[in-house]
């Protein structure tokens, strides 16, 4: 479809670009600004800054930047038409020109007959649970507690015994054997194909959307087959990726503020059955980065609850590891004494209630792994004690409140014998390292602290004058024409071409406007656009005789420049006794020209 300029105009005029970027992360204020972890790099400190004032975003680690519309392109990885509409849901805005038909994101041709043969599949288990046969696999969930409306949100079912049957069935619906074979429940060889999930009980395994892309299923015999059994690699499943009941839990999650990690899908069913619906599971594999990068979607609290034996509170102490850098809020359900899982505690006596009180009883990271160490005592030698230390420095450095830390230095002492004025020692280094670390960071990549030569950085001052004035595009139009950098030149000529359509100048409309034009350097123009937009030593007052005094030194720049070439030439093909001549006659008539100004 054509793009309404209007329409971005009334999107962008109705959003706030804080608040958008706060329904995808955690945002937080600092000064006549706000900050966050920029989401597009690794990031370990807030690079990413957002101005209410200016409605722009920029990172000034990686260089991404641009407006509300832009941020949710990038996030989420849409088109432009479909980030603008969901700008416009975030912000409550309403206009029936978003209601128009937009061009969609392709679609992996491939991928949908297998995505309607496990939805017909699906179907069939479904089915065969409310059978004579399917009796066996029903009573099963009904022993574990797992009721009529459970059954049915979670699309649990059964396959028949014949293994036979399954394909039969999926045959008549059109499915060809490749396309069966493909979805990963086949067994047997040649045409002679058997559904391997036969005579079990069937916990279908959906992606992001709800879209089924393969099953988890449990023996109802102990014929000496696994327990357990998931669906194996294929197109669409793949293990490490998946949090199982993603699709529900989002729906919940920013409502209520967090979710849930567990284990495995039992232990969803268990927090469904006392009222909470935001939790997801992690499949008996280990945590991943695509597990983060699922979960910082949803911008809320994580509360980590793995089983409370030895092996899940080790594996809980391995998600800490991992998310202690990520920028993400999280905490740890307290297992002290309990080695059960939210599975078992929900079928005792009183269940349901010791399930809620365990849930809610939540512990910080730091205090969660001091109770680990203190409980398990894993240290064996004083290299690991000593690494003990230093895993823990980073943290301790973040606590602002003196008797927490106090607290936590004697438990740390005590967990790892040292002297605890050397682990004092050790932090203040840290504290120390930090601050140098966030200051090079600073020195390198703040756009105050650029070296940029003096004839780009008067351009660069028209330009920052462009973007806040008019008065300064109709200056550049009428005295200059053409600045000499070529990106600079382009935005140039996309604010005059802007000022010229809207009458007046705007950075977050302009964004738009370069996306919209499909520029092969539009990443590169929003980047150096959004660093100029945040640049704050630039003066306030744009006056003619300001900007006067900016192009003479732009000329004389050019001057220089053209002088510089003249002489490249006159050396070119002259030898070095030759050069030294024309270099010091070539001074000495610049030294009298000056004196001449003078």
């Amino acid at each position: 479809m054509e793009f309404d300029n209007t329409l971005i105009t009334d999107v962008l005029k109705n959003a706030n670009v804080v608040d958008v970027i706060s329904s995808y992360i955690e945002v937080k204020q600092k000064g006549r600004n706000h900050v966050a972890l920029c989401p597009f790099h690794d990031d370990k400190n807030p690079s990413l800054q957002i101005s209410a004032e200016k409605q722009i975003f920029k990172c000034f680690v990686c260089g991404t930047g641009g407006n509300a519309i832009r941020f949710v392109e990038l996030y989420e990885h849409i088109p432009f038409m479909e980030a603008m509409r969901k700008v416009a849901e975030i912000s409550g805005y309403h206009d029936d020109r978003l209601l128009k038909k937009i061009t969609i994101t392709p679609v992996d041709e491939e991928l949908l007959p297998l995505k309607k043969c496990l939805s017909d599949l699906t179907t069939y288990y479904q089915y065969a649970l409310a059978t004579d046969e399917g009796k066996i696999g029903l009573d099963y969930l009904n022993d574990r507690h797992l009721n009529a409306e459970i059954r049915k949100k979670y699309l649990l079912g059964y396959a028949f015994k014949d293994g036979k049957e399954s394909v039969k069935y999926l045959q008549s619906k059109g499915h060809s054997l490749r396309t069966i074979e493909l979805i990963g429940i086949v067994g047997g060889s040649g045409t002679n194909f058997v559904d391997k999930n036969a005579g079990r009980v069937v916990f279908p395994i959906a992606d992001g959307e709800g879209q089924v892309i393969g099953f988890s299923t449990r023996r109802l015999l102990d014929d000496g087959s696994p327990k357990y059994v998931n669906s194996p690699e294929t197109k669409l499943f793949h293990k490490s990726d998946i949090l199982y009941n993603f699709h529900n839990a989002k729906q919940f999650a920013r409502r209520e503020g967090y979710v849930y990690i567990l284990e495995g899908f039992m232990d969803v069913f268990a927090l469904d059955r006392i009222g909470i619906q935001s939790s997801v599971a992690l499949m008996g594999t280990a945590f991943t980065e695509e597990h983060i990068k699922k979960l910082r979607s949803l911008n809320v609290e994580l509360r980590i609850c793995l089983d409370g034996d030895r092996p899940g509170q080790t594996a809980a102490m391995k998600m800490i590891e991992i998310l202690k850098d990520s920028g993400l809020k999280y905490v740890l359900v307290d297992s002290r004494g309990n080695t059960k899982d939210p599975d078992d505690i929900v079928n005792e006596e009183d269940g349901e209630e010791k399930l809620k009180k365990y849930v809610f009883n939540l512990v910080s990271p730091l205090d969660f792994a001091f109770n680990y160490y203190q409980s398990t005592s894993p240290l064996t030698g004083v290299e690991e004690r000593k690494n003990l230390v230093i895993s823990f420095l980073p943290i301790l450095a973040s606590i602002n409140s003196t008797l927490e830390l106090d607290d936590y230095l004697r438990k740390l002492s005590n967990i790892t014998k040292f002297d605890i004025e050397s682990i004092k020692d050790l932090l203040r280094k840290t504290r120390n390292r930090r601050q140098e670390q966030v200051e090079d960071a600073f020195r390198k990549f703040h756009p105050e602290r650029k070296a940029i030569k003096r004839f780009e950085l008067a351009e660069r001052e028209i330009l920052f004058q462009m973007i806040n004035n008019r008065e300064a595009v109709e200056f550049y139009e009428s005295k200059i024409e053409a600045f000499y950098d070529v990106i600079y030149r382009r935005l140039a000529d996309y604010i005059v071409e802007y000022v010229k359509i809207n009458k007046t100048i705007d950075v977050n409309g302009l964004i738009s406007s370069i996306e919209l034009n499909e520029d092969e350097k539009s990443k590169e123009l929003i980047a150096e656009l959004t660093e100029i937009a945040f640049e704050n030593f630039h003066p306030n007052d744009c006056t003619d005789e300001y900007l006067e005094s900016v192009l003479a030194t732009i000329l004389e720049e050019k001057q220089k420049m053209i002088e510089e070439s003249t002489l490249e030439k006159m050396l070119q093909g002259k030898s070095e006794l030759e050069k030294a001549r024309i270099i010091a006659e070539w001074n000495r008539q610049k030294m009298k020209k000056n004196k001449g100004e003078k």
